[in-house]
C-alpha cells in the first residue's frame, strides 16, 4: 500500500468506497500519479485509505502486454511455440455453445457419446502437441457464453494437467483423455438450475445454495443419460467440488477418497472461474489466481496436483505484472521449462516497442525478479 506513489501510471482496478459505501474515495482506470496530485503528500491518501480499513488495492499497469500481442512475438522468437489451433476451440465451443441451449430448454437432451468422444480426442491431440494452454484459454465475449466457455477451458487445463502428472507419475494415459471429457461434461447441470440463482450477486439463501450444490448431481446424471459409462469419467464430474479436508460435496469425501479426475478438475476449475469476469465479479490475475490454489494446497486441492501446476506455470504464471531488481517492470510471457524463478519477461518501451528479457540467459544474470506487482 505504501508503494502506490511508485507507479504514478497505474490505475486503480475498482472504485474505492468509504466504509459505510456512500462516498467514492478514489475513482478507477485515473492514473495513481494524477490522484496523487490533488494530495500533499503520497502519505495522505494511503493514510486515508487506512482510515477506511483499506490494507490492500488492486493495480492495473499500463506496462501489461496485450496476451494476443505476446503470442505473436513469442511466435517470432521461438518457432516452436505453438497454442491450441484456434479452429479446435471454437469447434468445440461452438458446440458446447449449442448443447447448453439445449439442455437450458430440455433436460431430457443428450450429449451424445459420440460427439463427446470426437471433441475429446480433438482436444487430447491438440494437448499433446503444446504446452502453451494458459495462452490457448478463450474469454467469454458475453455474460450468458461464460458456462460452456468455461468448460472449454477446464477440459484444456484439465488435461494439461493430466499430461503432466503422468510425465510425472507414470500414470496410465487414459487419464489425460478422461480428464479431457470429465471437463467437457462436468458442469452440464448447472442448466437445471435457475439462471436467477446461478448469476445472483447478493449472498445465496441456504435454500439457493442447496439448489447450487446439487448441478454435480445433475452433471452425472446428464453424462450417464448421454451414454457416458466410464467410472472414472462419472466420478469425476460427480466429485469436482469434493476438497481435500472434507469441506467440499456433495460426498464431503477427503484427501486420496476423492477420484484423481475429480481431483484435477477441481484446481482447473477453480483457477479458470477465478480468471474469468462474472456479471456479479471481475477477474482476477492469473497471478492471484495461482497464489490462492497453491495456499489452499492441502486444504482445498491434492498436494500432487497443485505441484504439478507450479512445475508447469512456474511461480509467475504467463500474464503476470514483475517488476524487476533494476527497477523495470515487464510481464511474463512464458515460464522457462524447468526454472520455476526465471521467467521470459517481455517489456514495453516507451516507444510502444517491446524486447523480451530472458532471464535465465547469463547476459542477464544479475538482473531477478522482486516482486509480482499484479497480487
Amino acid at each position: 500500500m505504501e508503494e502506490i506513489a511508485s507507479y504514478p501510471d497505474a490505475v486503480f482496478v475498482k472504485n474505492i468506497f468509504s466504509s459505510s459505501g456512500s462516498a467514492l474515495l478514489v475513482p478507477n482506470k485515473v492514473p495513481i500519479g494524477e490522484i496523487l496530485g490533488k494530495f500533499r503528500n503520497p502519505e495522505r491518501l494511503v493514510s486515508s485509505l487506512k482510515a477506511e480499513g483499506i490494507d490492500q488495492v488492486e493495480l492495473e499497469f499500463s506496462h501489461r502486454v496485450d496476451k494476443g500481442v505476446m503470442r505473436e512475438l513469442l511466435k517470432q522468437i521461438d518457432s516452436s511455440f505453438e497454442t491450441v489451433d484456434p479452429k479446435v476451440s471454437q469447434e468445440v465451443s461452438d458446440t458446447l455453445s449449442e448443447v447448453f441451449s439445449r439442455l437450458t430448454i430440455d433436460q431430457k437432451f443428450n450429449f451424445p457419446k459420440g460427439e463427446v468422444d470426437r471433441l475429446g480426442n480433438m482436444l487430447g491431440d491438440e494437448i499433446r502437441r503444446t504446452n502453451q494452454i494458459l495462452y490457448s484459454l478463450a474469454s467469454a465475449d458475453r455474460a450468458d457464453s461464460y458456462t460452456h466457455t468455461h468448460s472449454l477451458n477446464v477440459s484444456l487445463l484439465a488435461g494439461y494437467l493430466a499430461k503432466r502428472l503422468c510425465e510425472i507419475n507414470r500414470c496410465q494415459e487414459p487419464v489425460v483423455d478422461k480428464a479431457i471429457r470429465a471437463g467437457l461434461l462436468f458442469d452440464l447441470g448447472k442448466t437445471a438450475i435457475p439462471k436467477e440463482v446461478l448469476d445472483k450477486s447478493e449472498p445465496l439463501s441456504d435454500q439457493e445454495r442447496a439448489l447450487i450444490r446439487q448441478h454435480p448431481l445433475h452433471s452425472e446424471r446428464i453424462a450417464r443419460e448421454s451414454g457416458v459409462d466410464d467410472p472414472d469419467i462419472l466420478l469425476g464430474i460427480r466429485h469436482h467440488h469434493e476438497r481435500w479436508d472434507g469441506s467440499g460435496y456433495p460426498d464431503g469425501l477427503t484427501e486420496k477418497d476423492i477420484p484423481l479426475i475429480a481431483r484435477i478438475l477441481a484446481v482447473a476449475d477453480t483457477f479458470d472461474a477465478m480468471t474469468s469476469d462474472r456479471s456479479y465479479k471481475q477477474a482476477v490475475s492469473a497471478k492471484a489466481a495461482f497464489n490462492f490454489v497453491m495456499s489452499a494446497n492441502e486444504t482445498h486441492f491434492d498436494p500432487e496436483v497443485c505441484k504439478v501446476l507450479l512445475s508447469g506455470m512456474g511461480i509467475y504464471p504467463p500474464g503476470s505484472v514483475v517488476e524487476l531488481s533494476d527497477g523495470t517492470i515487464g510481464t511474463v510471457a512464458a515460464s522457462t521449462e524447468g526454472n520455476l524463478l526465471q521467467p521470459k519477461i517481455m517489456v514495453k518501451e516507451p516507444d510502444g516497442t517491446t524486447r523480451i528479457i530472458e532471464l535465465h540467459k547469463e547476459v542477464h544474470r544479475k538482473l531477478f525478479i522482486k516482486r509480482a506487482l499484479d497480487v
